[in-house]
Formats: structure tokens, C-alpha cells, sequence
């Protein structure tokens, strides 16, 4: 899991954001919604650790989400490729200083249809007081169904709705605290491309929809003439 996870990246992070590839829709405008850990909030933000956090950059907090806007990079037609990256991050810090991770230049690496890895740097002390100090971490994976997202390409515009997150575990490794497969809050995003530039997303009922009514029409048909065959053979 971890090499396919790997080799997907790397095929996708080989091209720098400020660079578009054939066939790809360059990112004109993007804002990301993400509460990190509601949890964690409440817990940094509490009695025992007396603590704070701090965005900075493209990075910003409104209660109760960090917003990341300004961020440049692309995405493929099919939204199945691209790479969004921001500069800028957060600093969590509490237990007078013992605990002081930051978590910078967060990028948004779309691996597959409805797939997505969240990625950071991490640098810092855990609150097992663990010293980190990793570059481009695969913080976690962010998913979403079909239902979650939107596509307007006559206007551009791409958008999901409350994607599940869940750390991975490098992420884990690196940040501390959590477990591996441990669910964080949602994240939404929107980006904004060249109008036309994406490709209509799939309707999934029409050619199921279709299909039934072609094989229902057949069946109908079929038992309309067996009726008629069957009504001839009864006549004197």
C-alpha cells in the first residue's frame, strides 16, 4: 500500500506546482475548509494544556476551521491528477513549550477519482516530547463519495463537501498523539479552473437507467408476442 501510495505521488509531485502539463487545468482561485481535530482543539485550548495555535501564510482560522486559500498548482480534466500547495502552516504548541509542532507548506495531492493525499511538512516536539523533523509527510488520506462533490465545467468550478480524513501512518509518526487510521474533522474544498477546462462528471444512473429500460422494453416486447402466439394456438 505504501509503494503504490508512493509511486502515485511521485508521478504526480515530478512536476512543480507553477508548471501545468498537457491536458491539465491550471488552478485560477482554491479555498480549503479543515478543522484539523475538533478534539485536539478543545484540548490544546484547555485547562491541562494551557496552549494555542497559530496560522500564518495562506494559512488562516476562523472558529471553528483553518481556511487555506491563495494556493497555485493544477488539476486534470477528469480530476483524477493535480496538485494544490500552499505556503504558510500551523504551530500547536501547549504544555509551556513542551509540546510544539508545526505542520507547513500543506499540499493537496489529488491521486485518483474521489482520492486525495493531504500532505505537510512536520517540524517540532510531540507531546511524547519525540523531536520530528520530516518534509513532505503524507499526512493523511482524504476521501469522498460521489454525492459529496459538485462540477460546473461551464463555469469551472469544482467543489466537495465534507471529504473524510483519516492520518495516515507517517503521519502518525510524525505528528504524534494519534494512531494511524484515526478519523480527523472533514475537509470541503473549491477550485476554480479556465471555464470549460473540466470534463462533465459521469451521471452513474443514465447507462444503468437505459440499460434497465432497454431490457425491460425487450421483456415486454417478448411476452407481448408469446401472448398473441399463445391466444392463435387456442383458437378453434
Amino acid at each position: 500500500m505504501r509503494e503504490a501510495l508512493a509511486l502515485a505521488l511521485a508521478a504526480v509531485v515530478g512536476v512543480a506546482p507553477a508548471s501545468v502539463p498537457e491536458g491539465a487545468c491550471e488552478v485560477q482561485d482554491v479555498s480549503i475548509t479543515w478543522g484539523f481535530k475538533e478534539s485536539f482543539r478543545s484540548y490544546i485550548s484547555g485547562s491541562i494544556a494551557q496552549g494555542s495555535w497559530e496560522a500564518s501564510g495562506d494559512v488562516g482560522y476562523e472558529i471553528p476551521h483553518f481556511t487555506l486559500t491563495g494556493g497555485t498548482g493544477h488539476v486534470h480534466a477528469a480530476r483524477d491528477e493535480g496538485i494544490v500547495a500552499f505556503e504558510g502552516g500551523i504551530v500547536f504548541s501547549g504544555h509551556d513549550g513542551i509540546l510544539e509542532t508545526s505542520l507547513q507548506n500543506p499540499e493537496l495531492i489529488i491521486i485518483g477519482s474521489r482520492e486525495a493525499t493531504l500532505m505537510f511538512d512536520v517540524t517540532g516536539d510531540t507531546m511524547e516530547e519525540v523531536s520530528v523533523n520530516q518534509p513532505d509527510v503524507p499526512f493523511a488520506t482524504v476521501t469522498w463519495g460521489r454525492g459529496a462533490e459538485n462540477v460546473v465545467p461551464s463555469d469551472g468550478v469544482w467543489s466537495v463537501e465534507g471529504a473524510q480524513v483519516v492520518l495516515t501512518q507517517q503521519g502518525s509518526d510524525a505528528f504524534g498523539t494519534y494512531p494511524a487510521g484515526e478519523e480527523m474533522d472533514p475537509l470541503s474544498f473549491r477550485l476554480e479552473v479556465a471555464r470549460g477546462c473540466l470534463e462533465e462528471g459521469a451521471i452513474w444512473w443514465i447507462p444503468g437507467g437505459m440499460a434497465a429500460l432497454a431490457v425491460g422494453a425487450s421483456a415486454l416486447a417478448l411476452a407481448i408476442q408469446r401472448g398473441r402466439r399463445s391466444r392463435g394456438q387456442e383458437r378453434p
